[in-house]
């Protein structure tokens, strides 16, 4: 497909409205000043809620911990190595079963 560019009376009618809508934002921007004169700024702004900069402050804390929290992985190791870490299966099982019970409920509202 071939798009040509149309001009009436020598004016390009695209280029003509861009210029219209250039004109007028620049007087706009003339129009409203500060009192010393500075041009103030009507662009898009964006403004977060305190929730949301609070979440995006500890998502942020969040990222700068490590993966692997070495102090309780020593720990563990030396309770095993020595016998004396023991692991509750009814209390894993529990866990487990109510993990998917909620897993479940969550899904079952969706």
């Amino acid at each position: 497909m071939d798009i040509k560019n149309v001009s009436i009376n020598n004016q390009d009618p695209y280029r003509t409205r861009l210029n219209a809508t250039e004109n007028n934002a620049a007087q706009g921007r003339a129009a409203k000043s500060e009192p010393g004169g500075n041009p103030v700024s009507q662009g898009d702004r964006v403004s977060l809620s305190a929730s949301a900069r609070l979440h995006t402050l500890a998502h942020a804390e969040a990222g700068k911990a490590p993966d692997i929290r070495q102090e309780k992985v020593d720990d563990i190791k030396a309770r095993v190595a020595s016998g004396e870490y023991s692991v509750d299966s009814k209390k894993v099982a529990e866990k487990l079963l109510r993990s998917e019970g909620l897993l479940a409920s969550s899904l079952e509202r969706e």
